[in-house]
């Protein structure tokens, strides 16, 4: 059994698969113990009420968010890379996470959670892209802020998992080429 930090990762990755399944109205904390391997004192020890576990679940997705999108930025080198790895994890994030039916459980708490992460999520992928973001046309030529164009990325990688596309390389090309980064994708052929 889990013990001290991990315990509340278990709780609080095992809570995230039992919401997805059957939306957060039909959350126990008897399933989430069970699911995350801990006894029920644990578990009340970590998050005394289901309120709590509710809003530890949101912080939770924030973080993992930020730290999975920290960790392909850092490891590029230079900023086309770190806005196309940016780009991929975007695209692939909420497939890694999420079921393969999005709303299927609860549509209204599906699409209230993407609503809430998005300006979130938005000022992430600014902060940690930095000048990055510049590699953009229409932000280099002012058309689009730096905000405005990490929310455009984040909200197609939303529409993309709502509706998903048949092939995601070729949206994912379509990002590349909307943010100037067709020489990127080149060279990484050609190397």
């Amino acid at each position: 059994m889990a013990t001290g930090s991990t315990s509340r990762e278990a709780i609080l990755a095992a809570s995230r698969r039992v919401v997805l399944r059957g939306g957060p109205g039909r959350l126990t904390l008897s399933a989430v113990a069970a699911a995350a391997g801990v006894s029920r004192p644990t578990l009340y020890r970590w998050f005394p009420t289901k309120d709590d576990l509710l809003a530890a679940i949101s912080t939770y997705e924030r973080e993992q968010f930020d730290l999975g999108l920290r960790a392909v930025v850092r490891a590029q080198r230079g900023p086309g890379p770190r806005l196309d790895a940016a780009l991929r994890y975007l695209v692939t994030y909420l497939d890694g996470v999420l079921d393969a039916d999005p709303i299927g459980a609860d549509p209204r708490f599906a699409l209230q959670s993407l609503n809430e992460h998005l300006p979130e999520q938005t000022q992430s992928l600014v902060r940690l892209l930095g000048n990055a973001v510049y590699q953009v046309p229409a932000v280099r030529r002012g058309e689009l802020s730096s905000e405005q164009a990490a929310e455009m990325f984040v909200r197609v990688a939303y529409s993309h998992y709502l509706v998903p596309h048949p092939e995601p390389e070729v949206l994912l090309a379509n990002l590349r080429a909307f943010a100037g980064l067709a020489a990127v994708t080149e060279n990484r052929a050609i190397g």
